[in-house]
Parts: structure tokens; C-alpha cells; sequence
């Protein structure tokens, strides 16, 4: 019953995926058109993370501007398989450049192999896609982010206590890296303790959940640190319902509205912004130039598009950009 009920999710997430992009030739060059402008494909992890939503303003921002066509296709939540059903809906459209963001960068390979044969150009965009054919790579530099939202955790916590780590998946590249990060931030401290990290599966609910888990185990704790997009709001969901806000301080990864109203409400002590609606309107940019053969790139580029530590002191300013 369970792959019955797979097959026919994937079915119907690679049909929705098929209407929602222009049909076009098949053959190699000729980009998928809508009204005669070319056709971009942002392909996020999910669309159910707060953090996709700036990121997909930036892509349609941009493309005002360049005048084309960027659509915005992703299962509605972290699911590798329904990523690649729609990855290879994508390709019968023929368009002129994808970027991905993958669950899991080993299930997109071969998807990526067969768009770059296609002569379509394709970027990696937020997360890494190690051993492919991916002309380059556009996001943040995830370790040295990690790094950075360690040491706003040591300086909240006055660098002592124990602390907790919540991911959102141990299979994504990027979130790796950035716990490797946090990891390294924190070893420069020898009072600082790691003493639990716990997957959220990129589930708010489920990030509240074992943050909740968390606490009941360690009522010392000092500190946590949210890795994923949806593993913060998570945390201060816990930290709320415990009373523990303020007392036990948060940190973690992108500006959404559930971590603006935490930090408002003194349950988040630091936010880490990406800058997604500009590193997705650079990705754009960057899609745009190959297609139209004009990129000064060279393969296998790196854009590090860097990262913002948004405290409450500077959350009110921050907010006033575009991000």
C-alpha cells in the first residue's frame, strides 16, 4: 500500500509540475518559451519553509527586471523523491536554466547530467551539489555561516553551559556544513557542552517537538541552535510553551516570521539571514548571462552571497531591506 500510494504522489506532483511549466521543443538549445521570453526554473528543497518565501520574491523580482519568465516548482515538503519527479517533468519542458536547491544531492545527478547533455545550463543554488555536472555554485558559504551563528550562541550563553543542536536533515550538504561550523565555533570554548542534536526533518512542528524533548532532558540547558530554515521557529515554539524564553537563549538560521516574532517576543537571541531574495535574484542573473552565452564565470564557480547576524538591536533596521 505504501508504494502504491508513493507512486501515485509522485505521479501527481510530476503532473502539477508539468502544468505549471510552458512545453517547448526537446531538442538541445531551444529554450522553453512563455510569450516568446525564456523560461528559468528555481527548484527549492520544499515550499513549506518559511525561508523560501523571500527567496522566491528575489526570483521574481529579478525577473521583472530581466524581463523573462522564472517559475518557482518544489514538493511541499523536504521530500528527495518528489524533488526528482518534478525535476524530470521539468526537463520535457526543455527551459533555459535551472537552479537546484537538493534534499539530496546524490538523487539529482543524473537528472542534472541529462539537463547539461540537453544543453541546459544548471546551477546549484543554496545547497551544493558535490560530484555533478552543475556549472558552478551560488548560496552561502554554509561552514563558515555555521561558524558564525556558534559564536553568537557562545556569547549569548556567556561562553559556558551546555547546549543543544536541532537540524533539519542529515542528508543535506548545507546543513552539514553548517554544523560543522557551529561545531568548530564552539570548540574554541572549553565550558561550552554539546549535549544533544536532534533531526527536525524540516517540520516546524516537528523541530518544536524534539526541542521540547530537549529540555525535559537537560533543564540546565543554556542555549540552542537551530541549523534549518524551519528548525528555530521550532525551537522558540518550546521555549514558549516552557517559559523558557529568555532563560535558555536561541539562535539560528533566517529571518521568517516565526524567528521575527520569537526575537520580539525575547525567545531568539540571534538570527542568521542568508540575504535569500538576493542570492535567488543573483542566481536569476547568473542563469540569465549563460543562456545567453555572455557569463564570465568559469566552471565550477563559487559566489558566496554571505550571511547578516540579525540581533534585537538591529532587527527593526534589518527589516526595512529587502532580505
Amino acid at each position: 500500500m505504501r508504494k502504491v500510494l508513493l507512486a501515485t504522489t509522485l505521479l501527481a506532483v510530476s503532473t502539477l509540475a508539468l502544468a505549471g511549466c510552458s512545453t517547448a521543443a526537446t531538442t538541445g538549445g531551444t529554450a522553453a518559451k512563455s510569450d516568446s521570453k525564456p523560461v528559468y526554473v528555481f527548484l527549492p528543497k520544499s515550499l513549506n519553509n518559511p525561508y523560501w518565501v523571500d527567496a522566491r520574491k528575489g526570483m521574481e523580482d529579478q525577473a521583472k527586471k530581466l524581463g523573462v519568465t522564472a517559475k518557482f516548482l518544489g514538493p511541499d515538503t523536504d521530500d528527495a523523491a518528489a524533488q526528482v519527479a518534478i525535476f524530470d517533468s521539468i526537463l520535457a519542458t526543455n527551459p533555459a536554466g535551472i537552479a537546484i536547491s537538493p534534499n539530496d544531492p546524490a538523487s539529482v545527478i543524473d537528472d542534472i547530467a541529462k539537463a547539461r547533455a540537453a544543453g541546459i545550463p544548471v546551477i546549484a543554488w543554496d545547497g551544493p551539489v558535490p560530484n555533478s555536472q552543475v556549472m558552478g555554485y551560488i548560496g552561502t558559504d554554509n561552514v563558515a555561516a555555521g561558524e558564525q551563528a556558534g559564536e553568537a550562541l557562545a556569547k549569548s550563553i556567556n561562553k559556558k553551559g551546555k547546549v543543544a543542536v536541532v537540524i533539519g536533515s542529515l542528508s543535506a550538504v548545507n546543513l552539514n556544513q553548517r554544523l560543522t561550523g557551529v561545531k568548530k565555533a564552539l570548540a574554541k570554548y572549553p565550558d561550552i557542552k554539546l549535549v544533544a542534536t536532534e533531526v527536525s526533518g524540516e517540520s516546524i512542528a516537528t523541530a518544536q517537538s524534539a526541542s521540547e524533548t530537549i529540555l525535559q532532558a537537560n533543564p540546565d540547558l543554556a542555549g540552542m541552535v537551530g541549523i534549518g530554515g524551519s528548525d528555530l521557529p521550532g525551537i522558540a515554539g518550546a521555549l514558549k510553551s516552557g517559559n523558557k524564553c529568555g532563560a535558555v537563549k536561541a539562535v539560528g538560521f533566517d529571518v521568517v516570521p516565526q524567528g521575527i516574532d520569537g526575537m520580539k517576543g525575547k525567545c531568539v537571541d540571534a538570527l542568521i539571514s542568508q540575504k535569500p531574495f538576493g542570492m535567488t535574484a543573483q542566481a536569476l542573473q547568473i542563469l540569465a548571462d549563460f543562456h545567453a552565452k555572455t557569463s564570465k564565470l568559469k566552471d565550477n564557480f563559487t559566489v558566496d552571497t554571505g550571511v547578516v547576524t540579525v540581533t534585537p538591536d538591529s532587527l527593526d533596521e534589518f527589516l526595512k531591506t529587502a532580505h
